[in-house]
């Protein structure tokens, strides 16, 4: 009986030993089938939710795409080139189109007539293109450089965009800011005005274009460019059968739209179509370096001209050389301001005690920086003004009484 009972119990752990593998088999099973749903179902759920995130994603593209495919339809504009020809440009292109159309009426070409001699023919009168103009008023006033029409004892003819000619009457220079204002016989026409800008309020950068007669054959011609600088100081020559003369102009327009010979007198346009500048130099010697008269000092003359049928100028009687706050650095006993090289002895500033080597530092309470051409004809004819001189080191004060130009 020991015995019997000795093996049933161990009987019963042999048959137990026998039952645990099937229960760990069990449990594997269970655990893989646990783990496999739970895959399934999150492998499901990042499907739908992958889908329907690429569907919104598709959706923002597509909505991305088709309003970018709007505004480059709206960038697109189609311009009629001629009865046969349609033009595709982008919307840039289009303003500069669009300025050129409403400006070139406005611009004119600028001739002399002169005495030649033409083989067969013998003594002529023949006329040549030597600058540019634009029209200001409705009666065919218009604007130009003063050393185009420089020569008193020439006659002298303007020729619009359409070809027509009309012979100038009257002009009257302006040597000082190199203006002229030229009067037409107009026919009884009445002619398309350009708008005149502000040449106080401009930005280095700002976008300009140029018209002119370039080498006064390529009447309407079109250059683009930028502007360079702002208040430069140019000291430009000119050439004639009574040698080379040289004058310096201050706070002009810098500019990189090609100007050449021709274009003188011609506007010089920003991007609202409005003149900012008259295009009188350019240098000789490096590309892209072209300058003009801002217009304001142009509206200043334009508006004497129309009140008083002249150029009412303010005359000090010195001729100077501005001192930059560099040249005050770099030369000894020197200030900045305008240092007098010559003194006119019957003018306002000898009257006054300003002698050939004082230095203006102040005329009229403002610090002389950049022109104190432009400071003079700020002020009014026979008008007094304080100026205040650096003299051998001690500052001495004036009192000058403004005359006229002649």
């Amino acid at each position: 009986m020991k015995e019997k009972s000795e093996e049933k119990k161990e009987g019963t752990i042999v048959k137990q030993k026998k039952q645990r593998p099937m229960k760990r088999f069990l449990y594997v099973l269970l655990g893989l089938f646990i783990f496999f749903f739970a895959f399934g179902l999150i492998a499901i759920t990042a499907s739908y939710l992958t889908y329907k995130n690429f569907s919104q994603l598709q959706d923002a593209v597509s909505k991305i795409t088709g309003e970018e495919e709007k505004e480059g339809e709206e960038c697109n504009e189609v311009v009629s080139g001629d009865e046969n020809k349609q033009i595709i440009v982008n919307s840039d292109e289009k303003l500069i189109i669009d300025i050129v159309k409403d400006s070139s009426p406005s611009v004119v070409s600028i001739a002399v007539t002169q005495v030649s001699l033409l083989q067969g023919k013998g003594v002529i009168d023949q006329s040549s293109n030597i600058g540019t103009g634009f029209i200001v008023d409705e009666s065919g006033t218009i604007i130009t450089n003063q050393h185009v029409v420089s020569e008193e004892s020439s006659t002298y003819k303007v020729v619009t965009s359409d070809g027509e000619e009309y012979s100038v009457k009257q002009i009257l220079r302006d040597d000082l800011y190199d203006i002229a204002i030229l009067e037409i016989d107009n026919k009884g026409k009445t002619f398309k005005p350009i708008k005149l800008g502000d040449s106080d309020n401009l930005l280095v950068g700002q976008s300009v274009l140029a018209i002119g007669t370039p080498l006064g054959e390529f009447s309407g011609s079109v250059t683009s460019g930028i502007i360079s600088g702002l208040n430069r100081n140019v000291t430009a020559s000119s050439s004639s059968w009574f040698g080379t003369t040289s004058k310096t102009y201050e706070g002009v327009i810098q500019t990189d739209a090609a100007i050449n010979a021709g274009n003188s007198g011609g506007p010089l346009i920003n991007s609202q179509g409005e003149v900012i500048g008259v295009n009188f130099a350019t240098t000789s010697y490096a590309d892209n370096i072209s300058f003009s008269i801002p217009i304001n000092k142009v509206k200043n003359r334009l508006e004497e001209y129309r009140t008083y049928g002249k150029f009412i100028k303010p005359y000090l009687g010195v001729s100077y050389r501005m001192i930059s706050e560099y040249d005050a650095l770099y030369y000894s006993n020197v200030v900045p301001g305008a240092l007098v090289v010559e003194v006119d002895p019957n003018g306002p500033a000898y009257s006054a005690g300003i002698r050939r080597g004082d230095i203006i530092t102040k005329f009229g309470g403002e610090d002389v920086k950049i022109s104190l051409s432009d400071m003079i004809q700020s002020h009014k004819v026979g008008e007094e003004v304080e100026v205040e001189v650096n003299r051998s080191g001690e500052t001495q004060k004036f009192k000058a009484k403004l005359g006229e130009a002649n």
